[in-house]
């Protein structure tokens, strides 16, 4: 790796691990390329040296990439340490900035073997447990800073701009689930509901989790039993600071709750 991404990922991993941030890179230091992007991110990965138990995957609905200029998906690691089951209480100097996203997710009950061809949609849905989520997004990269907009590239160098994840009730009976309408009513403490993504901001997670599949797949990654896919916002992006908690009821199902302390 050239060394200029060596330290970009050191810098990150350094971040990620003292709760705290750093300057955005000048163009010349940072990734241009997706497989630039990959690389720190799969070294800042291995600089933490934490167990790694899924991925989040934002921008997945192209609608949302041509709102925020991305090229495709940004997909990012979820540490152990760093997944949690609802209810959840976390320290607020563990993920410094969080955002909460409401998500749809994905846990394998048994790994998936390999194959030569591509995962389809039908071809893994028999491996899958759902699970209502909320992911907790981050950036290592400090606001303001730099002498440029942040691009695609330095979110997915910076592990997706993910921080974490909270995991609500499994379900093994999910297929009759109308994922594209589902209602969701999140909201923070007593504010007003935080807007949920509808129509061509929504797709159908089963077709998002093979496609993550098979990009990981691409990278030489490969899932096992029990790691969890989250398959992209269906809420907007809603600062979660300390003191305060999120409540989140996908239709039918049991409530998540996330308390920032």
């Amino acid at each position: 790796m050239d060394d200029k991404f060596e330290r970009l990922a050191a810098d990150l991993a350094r971040a990620w691990t003292a709760g705290t941030t750093i300057p955005l890179p000048a163009a010349a230091a940072a990734p241009s390329t997706r497989a630039e992007a990959y690389a720190i991110q799969d070294r800042m990965a291995a600089l933490i040296g934490g167990r790694v138990v899924g991925w989040k995957v934002g921008a997945t609905v192209r609608a949302v990439q041509v709102f925020e200029g991305h090229d495709g998906p940004l997909p990012g690691r979820i540490f152990a340490d760093r997944c949690f089951d609802s209810p959840a209480k976390i320290s607020a100097t563990l993920i410094p900035g969080i955002k909460a996203e409401c998500e749809f997710a994905f846990r394998l009950k048994r790994a998936l073997p390999k194959q030569p061809r591509p995962f389809a949609p039908d071809d893994i849905a028999p491996a899958l447990v759902f699970h209502p989520a909320v992911e907790l997004s981050a950036s290592r990269y400090a606001p303001g800073t730099g002498n440029r907009a942040m691009r695609t590239f330095d979110g997915i160098a910076d592990n997706g701009l993910g921080g974490g994840a909270v995991l609500g009730q499994g379900m093994d009976d999910w297929r009759k689930l109308a994922f594209e309408t589902m209602a969701i009513d999140a909201r923070i403490g007593d504010s007003p509901p935080i807007q949920a993504y509808s129509g061509a901001y929504r797709r159908d997670p089963l077709a998002i989790m093979a496609e993550t599949l098979n990009d990981l797949a691409g990278r030489g990654v490969y899932l096992g039993a029990g790691d969890c896919v989250l398959t992209g916002s269906l809420t907007l992006p809603t600062p979660l600071r300390p003191g305060q908690t999120l409540k989140v009821r996908f239709a039918g199902m049991a409530a998540l709750t996330v308390t920032l302390t």
